[in-house]
């Protein structure tokens, strides 16, 4: 039985009281994670590998491999979560020859095998055995879980479109949440591609705002504003935004993403710059990554579980029993 990700969750657990500790379980502590995805038959459609060579504030882990040298870690924060990460780079299948990485954090890497090289600039050093402490099939899956659970929810603020009275931005896309906790909106892929009308999220500032975003190619078009501002770099006064991709095969961001990312079957890329935790089944090239770890109190959403439960499942976020969807064709 794989219980490598409840045993690293209960590494940590001593001190929560809360479900939404840790919303993505062990994924939580890292800025971007690859988690590979498999067809109905089991058959491997993206390997989980992470390609992109812009630096990377935070920690990164891959299934499969991280096969672009970068710099990593260079801002990792004080770790809300109380989640100390075991490794700040997880290559689980080792490294390209010829590849180099800046390790600008204090913590070790997880890379098996010999090729590749590191420059520790706050010391850490490289583990080639042992296995990584993650277990991204288990990770996977509830993930998956968690995606689907997050889209059944039903909506509770209002898409205003353009050209809407008494909003801050009229000529842009406003989502329009009143609630102080959690604010819930559904928008289809086409919307969120729009060039030319930016999305502002307009909601009470401390609450918790999930964007369920429709369709199986999904682009991020231009910025994400929120209450009026883009907001860019480290900040993290976008981090209670969590955009939940259920159905992407594929998610490109060509304007400026501050707000996580729950998008666990599709290939991310694009050009722009984001900040926050973003998880995909793969990562391709994208702008600079920012480290913005979500911050949302999930709890609103559903039930606490019980410690030992929250500890299997690994995402102490959600109770996600029943709630994994039949893929679309296109997966099979």
């Amino acid at each position: 039985m794989k219980l490598a990700v409840a045993l690293v969750a209960l590494s940590g657990l001593s001190a929560f009281s809360h479900a939404d500790t840790l919303p993505f379980g062990a994924a939580s502590a890292y800025n971007l994670v690859a988690l590979g995805s498999t067809n109905g038959s089991g058959s491997v459609v993206l390997a989980g590998n992470i390609s992109t060579s812009a630096d990377i504030t935070g920690r990164v882990a891959a299934a499969n491999m991280v096969t672009a040298g970068t710099t990593i870690g260079s801002s990792l924060n004080s770790d809300p979560y109380g989640y100390a990460a075991t490794f700040d780079l997880i290559s689980n299948n080792g490294l390209n020859a010829g590849s180099t990485f800046n390790i600008n954090s204090h913590g070790n890497v997880y890379a098996p095998g010999t090729n590749g090289s590191f420059n520790f600039n706050g010391g850490g050093h490289r583990v080639t055995s042992g296995g990584s402490g993650l277990d991204f099939e288990a990770l996977r899956t509830t993930l998956t879980a968690e995606t689907a659970s997050l889209a059944s929810l039903v909506p509770n603020g209002v898409n205003l479109g353009t050209n809407a009275p008494g909003v801050i931005n009229p000529s842009f896309y406003v989502l329009k949440g009143t609630s102080n906790t959690l604010n819930v909106f559904n928008i289809t892929a086409v919307q969120l591609a729009d060039t030319n009308h930016p999305i502002d999220i307009e909601a009470p500032a401390g609450s918790t705002i999930i964007v369920n975003v429709s369709g199986t190619d999904a682009t991020v078009g231009t910025g994400i504003y929120y209450n009026g501002h883009q907001n860019s770099g480290d900040s993290n006064a976008n981090s209670n935004i969590l955009f939940n991709f259920p159905d992407a095969l594929t998610v490109t961001v060509h304007g400026q993403f501050n707000a996580s990312m729950l998008a666990p079957y599709a290939f991310l890329s694009g050009n722009a710059q984001m900040g926050g935790t973003f998880i995909a089944a793969q990562i391709g090239q994208t702008g600079e990554v920012h480290n913005v770890e979500f911050t949302g109190n999930l709890t609103s959403i559903a039930s606490t579980p019980e410690p030992g439960t929250f500890a299997l499942l690994g995402t102490g976020a959600l109770s996600i029993a029943g709630m994994v969807r039949r893929r679309k064709s296109a997966k099979e």
